[in-house]
């Protein structure tokens, strides 16, 4: 960031951030949605529930609200948080392509929503966040590590496993959930036997969710300017129960100090926090904005991505132990 805007935001008093963090959200959403409508308009109102009260619109702004706020007083920063809300809109385009072929927004539509939804949070806390003491050192070091060999390999390790699982389950299990719950599902058919064209579009796009999962999980963890995870110290030899201590918590503290290396310990956090995150995000978009939602139905399509995204921090925390 330049150093007139940074100076700027350091001359912003801290209690002022979180309030301001708000106000140029709803600012940008609002101003992306206006000037992206003449596009997007049809292939959006075909899929969503249409807003026509004031409950409606106070709904969608106090869940915003919770969503920035927890952001912020979790301490991440404008790239995870990005990466938090790709993952949080992941489960809504998958549903719409996989349920809802005919009546699903074009590619290009989801592109431009999601990008109004990240970059409407990830300007104002790049803005807004307080640089970390190093941070002359650290923009360097993460543009050089962006695009390196590893990181591609674990992006399409990632996606390649969530594809797997929500292929999976969708045949075994989102189907029957779905009709159970009275949800419209427009080709029963198309779920059990796509396209190989379809197969390869959902494909491509779980690499960006592939991308925002391993980011946030696999490479957060290893930063020291990630202000999210606590840093501990090494764990000493007679720290923890000792090995007379009997019952199921204490084999728990033992399995978890002395199989899991710090740096994997925070992985499996990570991953708890990210699932809850996306489980919850995921229901309340799904039950508040799709056409004919439920909270039965959207609660199963969000299970199935906590349930993807549990698996992947598992994998990739025995990545980082290997």
């Amino acid at each position: 960031m330049p150093s007139t805007l940074r100076a700027a935001s350091d001359a912003i008093p801290t209690r002022l951030k979180p309030p301001l963090l708000v106000l140029m959200n709803l600012v940008l959403s609002t101003a992306f949605s206006y000037f992206a409508s003449p596009w997007i308009y049809k292939d959006v109102t075909a899929i969503q529930r249409p807003m026509t009260s004031l409950s409606d619109y106070m709904g969608l702004v106090g869940w915003r609200i919770i969503e920035l706020m927890c952001h912020w007083v979790g301490g991440w920063d404008a790239t995870q948080a990005a990466s938090l809300v790709m993952l949080s809109l992941a489960p809504s385009m998958h549903y719409m392509h996989t349920f809802q072929p005919s009546h699903s927004p074009l590619i290009p539509t989801l592109a431009v929503v999601a990008a109004g939804d990240l970059l409407s949070l990830y300007l104002p806390l790049l803005f807004l966040r307080q640089s970390p003491p190093d941070s002359k050192s650290t923009p360097a070091k993460k543009e050089n590590k962006i695009f390196d060999t590893t990181r591609l390999l674990t992006t399409l390790l990632t996606s390649t496993l969530y594809q797997l699982v929500l292929h999976s389950t969708g045949k075994k299990f989102l189907v029957g959930w779905l009709i159970s719950s009275g949800w419209d599902i427009e080709s029963v058919v198309r779920v059990h036997d796509a396209p190989e064209g379809v197969l390869l579009a959902r494909s491509l796009l779980m690499i960006p969710i592939g991308w925002a999962a391993s980011e946030i999980i696999f490479y957060s963890p290893n930063d020291a300017t990630d202000s999210a995870i606590t840093t501990y110290p090494p764990v000493e030899k007679n720290e923890g129960p000792g090995e007379e201590a009997t019952g199921v918590w204490a084999y728990i503290l033992r399995l978890w100090l002395k199989s899991l290396s710090p740096r994997g310990r925070k992985i499996v956090k990570r991953t708890l926090l990210v699932a809850a995150y996306q489980g919850v995000s995921a229901t309340v978009a799904l039950a508040g904005t799709v056409k004919g939602g439920d909270f039965k139905g959207a609660m199963g399509i969000s299970g199935v991505w906590t349930l993807a995204t549990v698996l992947v921090g598992a994998i990739l925390g025995w990545v980082g132990n290997v």
